[in-house]
């Protein structure tokens, strides 16, 4: 958030200061500089109850770019080559994602478990043993919700 009220400063002014430039502290936006951003949520600072900055975009920052909001999901192709040869779990963790969205989790299953699970599955990890770390920290009712014991046997294959 901070950040991008600095960002926001100088596209709205054209200049920004560079105190570390001691002979020169002034950028000034040359007349062909394109100014392209990223942020995990839309600024609210609980956007979609995932990924939420500790400070909320300011009002400004928000209005320069609110027509130019891009949505993107997952990238099944990119997870399903993270996974290898564990078509398995990768079905599994898909169903898991479905399941948190659809009851509204404040649960990730982030391209970066389907990763994880690939290396634990090669070191010999179960999938059972996997899905149980990986949702050590939920409720039973969290576990319950999303049926924990089918992805699990999803991932085994039953």
């Amino acid at each position: 958030g901070n950040c991008a009220v600095v960002i926001n400063s100088a596209l709205a002014n054209g200049t920004m200061s560079v105190p570390n430039r001691k002979d020169n502290p002034t950028a000034i936006r040359h007349k062909d500089c394109i100014i392209i951003v990223a942020c995990n949520t839309f600024g609210t600072g609980y956007g979609d109850r995932k990924y939420a900055g500790r400070n909320k975009l300011d009002g400004a920052t928000l209005d320069r770019f609110c027509s130019s909001k891009i949505y993107f999901d997952y990238d099944k192709k990119l997870e399903s080559m993270l996974c290898g040869d564990f078509d398995k779990l990768k079905l599994a963790l898909w169903a898991l994602r479905k399941e948190v969205n659809f009851y509204k989790l404040d649960k990730i299953v982030s391209t970066r478990l389907f990763l994880n699970g690939n290396k634990a599955m090669s070191n010999g990890e179960s999938p059972r043993d996997f899905l149980e770390t990986v949702t050590i920290d939920w409720t039973d009712e969290e576990k319950s919700k999303v049926n924990i014991d089918g992805i699990i046997a999803i991932a085994e294959g039953k």
